[in-house]
């Protein structure tokens, strides 16, 4: 009778115990994710497909460096579309997460012409 109330008493305490820590590393995986998604985005460079170079019709396509494109993440905003402006021939239209993350998301050309 002993072993079997001690043995009960045991599994009570060990399910409870292992239910309990189960939610605790659900809830500190989720703010570390966020943390770290949040200063893994401004870190680094953007994907292709989820911005545009948009420039004037002329001979050449513009390069553009990885400073003006490390900074479209930190502009990319949650509903509306951003632009970066490089100069009077050359934008960037960023494409805010609302769409990029949508069911039906199709990634945009990098470059296109005005």
């Amino acid at each position: 009778m002993k072993f079997l109330i001690t043995t009960i008493s045991f599994i009570t305490f060990t399910t409870s115990f292992l239910y309990s820590q189960n939610n605790v590393s659900k809830t500190v995986e989720k703010e570390q994710v966020q943390t770290i998604s949040e200063i893994t985005f401004a870190k680094e460079l953007p994907k292709e497909g989820t911005y545009q170079i948009i420039y004037k019709a002329t001979e050449r396509i513009p390069l553009i460096d990885n400073e003006i494109l490390f900074t479209v993440n930190e502009k990319r905003k949650a509903e509306e579309v951003e632009y970066i402006i490089v100069d009077e021939q050359t934008k960037i239209k960023i494409l805010p997460y609302s769409i990029i993350y949508a069911k039906d998301f199709t990634p945009v050309s990098t470059y296109i012409t005005e």
